[in-house]
């Protein structure tokens, strides 16, 4: 089934909603619909129009990519961290690449594990799944812990 082009309106509509939410006037879909004289209906058809999720796609897109919004978060997380949130200047020093990530140790056994006891290997299975489990484990808490604190300044920026 061939589609329409989108009308002029439907093109402002998308420019709208492609604004962060706290810059769009009208501030939500239905003020939006009744300011222009159309059906809320009417945007969620044009939602779905091919057209209109590829433009909506794109510039979703370019808005994740905008050198200008990581230069706003960098910033962001430089100012929590000069005023003393350690978590956020440590962020900023390994997003900037200044800070070093820990470096994982490796020790290299070079007997044949055939040459082992079964207690003997049974013990450095142990180990190593000891060590992996705990690497694991920090590994996630750092991801957790970053994302949480990534959405706090997100948030701050926005207010």
């Amino acid at each position: 089934m061939a589609h329409r082009p989108l009308s002029r309106v439907a093109l402002d509509y998308l420019e709208w909603i492609c604004l962060p939410e706290h810059l769009r006037f009208p501030e939500n879909k239905k003020a939006w619909a009744e300011s222009r004289g159309v059906h809320q209906n009417t945007l969620q058809a044009w939602e779905k129009h091919p057209e209109f999720i590829e433009k909506w796609e794109e510039n979703v897109k370019r808005a994740a990519q905008s050198p200008e919004r990581t230069e706003q978060l960098l910033d962001m997380l430089f100012k929590r961290g000069l005023n003393g949130d350690t978590r956020s200047a440590e962020l900023y020093l390994k997003a900037t690449n200044q800070m070093p990530n820990p470096k994982q140790e490796i020790n290299i056994k070079t007997e044949k594990t055939s040459e082992l006891s079964d207690s003997e290997l049974e013990a450095l299975i142990a180990e190593y799944a000891q060590k992996e489990s705990h690497l694991r484990k920090e590994e996630a808490k750092l991801n957790k812990d970053d994302i949480n604190n990534l959405r706090d300044i997100i948030k701050d920026a926005n207010k």
